[in-house]
Formats: structure tokens, sequence, C-alpha cells
């Protein structure tokens, strides 16, 4: 019996977890545009057969707006946070950011609200995390200064950095901290340069 056939085992790839604030705006302009779109199609077809004359500018609007609205659907899976073995990767559209797993102090999952109800950060709440905040979110201490938190903040979504956390509102927070939690344990302390 030969053993020089067998393939190798592959771990599966690591989950992507969806940026909820991007999904929920994707989903708002894919449902104008799906919108949109129905009433071209269906105003070309209306037209069509009361007078038998084909509009072809609003046939090819339509036609477009229901494309776009399909690749709006597809455009909203692209926004995503993913543990790898490099670090937390940050996806986004057009290019990602990864944070190595050193510049992670700390993780846990908190409701929005009780997060922000600390009476500094009362007035901080941006509207657009409003509609999530009952909504367990990952919030992720990190060892940089304020000017890469705002950076990855705003990748992650709008008002989605706040002092030194990271704010990641995915459908599963508590999985998220689960599969970053046994790879930041165990870190020596930072550096004296960086508390500051």
């Amino acid at each position: 019996m030969s053993g020089g056939n067998a393939l190798p085992a592959t771990d599966p790839l690591p989950r992507r977890h969806q940026l909820l604030i991007f999904a929920s705006s994707w989903r708002r302009t894919q449902t104008m545009l799906l919108y949109g779109a129905a009433v071209m199609l269906i105003g070309t077809v209306v037209t069509y057969a009361d007078s038998h004359k084909f509009d072809l500018e609003f046939l090819i609007l339509g036609v477009f707006l229901l494309l776009l609205g399909v690749g709006f659907h597809f455009g909203a899976r692209l926004h995503y946070v993913q543990v790898t073995d490099d670090g937390l990767r940050l996806n986004r559209l057009l290019k990602h950011e990864l944070i190595p797993f050193p510049e992670i102090r700390q993780v846990r999952t908190q409701p929005l609200q009780v997060l922000f109800s600390a009476p500094n950060r009362r007035g901080l709440f941006p509207r657009s995390l409003r509609p999530f905040e009952r909504k367990p979110a990952c919030v992720i201490r990190l060892d940089l200064e304020p000017a890469p938190v705002a950076r990855l903040g705003r990748a992650a979504g709008r008002g989605c950095a706040i002092d030194q956390d990271l704010i990641l509102i995915v459908s599963d927070a508590k999985e998220l901290e689960i599969a970053l939690q046994p790879r930041i344990r165990r870190r020596p302390p930072a550096p004296a340069s960086r508390r500051r």
C-alpha cells in the first residue's frame, strides 16, 4: 500500500465576521436600487403593452439599476473581520488592515449602550451606532497611539473607535472574542513608552 497519494490535511478557513454597520448601509442602498430597477422595468413593460413601443433607455436604466443592486448585495460581504495566523484582518471593499496580536491588549463583548454609559463617554455615542445600541459588540483594547486606532475605527465603521478601544459590531461578537482570547493571553507587558 502506497502512502504517497495522501493529501495533507488542511485547516478550515477562519470564519469571516461581517461588519454589520456596512451590511446595514449596503442593504439600504441595495433596496433603493432594486426598487428603482423594478419601477423602470415595470414601466417599460406597461409602456410596451399599452402602445407597443419599446423604450430602450428605460430598459437599459432598469437593467443597470438591477445589476448595481446585485453588486451592492455582494459588496456588503466584502466588509468583515477575520482571525488569521498573522493577526486580526479588518477587510474593506478594496483593501484591508492587519492588527498584529501583540497590538491587542484586551478583548471583551459588551453592549454598546453599556460601553457608552460612562459619564465621560455619554456624549460620544454616534448616531451611526444607535441602531445597534442593544447589540453586543466585540470591543478590542489596542496598544496603539490614538491616530492608528481612529484610522482602524473608520475602517470598521463610522464611530467605531473611542480612546484605545476598537468597536467591532458583528453578528456574533462572543464568537469573535472566543477566537481572539487564546491569541492574546500570556503576553509580556507593553513597553513603558507605549503605555503613556
